[in-house]
């Protein structure tokens, strides 16, 4: 039986400082079968290189870097993009 791939969308602005820790307790869930959508909202720290730097690791991982329009905007993208089943 395939499991249903579940899309987790991250909305990112200015979370150099947190990023990391928040990816690495989504990459280690036990539930593998995940798309995980990093929108970046125009942040000007590392935030986009570290999406970037996570997902040359992890083939689940895909980043959509966009100018800075708000949590919204990139929720709204995330939600565009997805293709999981739930």
């Amino acid at each position: 039986m395939k499991l249903p791939l579940i899309s987790i969308i991250v909305p990112i602005y200015q979370v150099e400082k947190y990023l990391r820790s928040c990816l690495d307790s989504i990459c280690a869930q036990t539930y593998k079968n995940l798309e995980i959508l990093l929108i970046d909202d125009g942040s000007t720290d590392r935030s986009g290189e570290i999406c970037e730097e996570y997902a040359k690791n992890d083939q689940r991982i895909v980043v959509i870097h966009q100018e800075n329009k708000g949590l919204s905007a990139a929720r709204n993208k995330g939600i565009e993009i997805s293709s999981g089943d739930i």
